[in-house]
């Protein structure tokens, strides 16, 4: 049976159809599943504390709703502007820069969690 429409059940079965669809179909995806997975596997490797798990799920959050937002600019413009248009290009562009900002932003908050700990594990400090 499926949710009533406008429901909280149905704008929930919708979001969990676009994240889906997001990982299922977009290459961008396939490029931070990798080193979120490797994060996850390091932070559990190290024991983090509750707030390192924190900050380091923030960072992932942050990176896959900056791919999620860029994915459906990108889809928007192809359905609604497909002819190329260099204003569009720019907005494309700009959308893309977002993600590249939290993603270098989260790659500078996964080495400040990670490699203090990471050093003391390896070299017993």
């Amino acid at each position: 049976m499926a949710p009533k429409p406008g429901s909280w059940a149905a704008k929930f079965r919708c979001a969990t159809l676009g994240v889906w669809f997001a990982f299922g179909g977009q290459s961008s995806f396939w490029v931070h599943l990798p080193v979120t997975a490797a994060v996850i596997a390091i932070a559990a490797w190290l024991h983090l504390e509750p707030v390192q798990w924190a900050v380091l799920i923030l960072a992932i959050g942050g990176v896959m709703t900056a791919e999620l937002l860029n994915t459906s600019i990108e889809l928007l413009v192809s359905v609604v502007h497909p002819q190329h248009h260099p204003r569009i290009g720019q907005a494309l562009d700009i959308a893309a820069g977002a993600v590249l900002v939290i993603s270098l932003a989260a790659a500078a908050v996964g080495l400040i969690v990670l490699l203090p700990p990471l050093y003391g594990r390896l070299f017993g400090v």
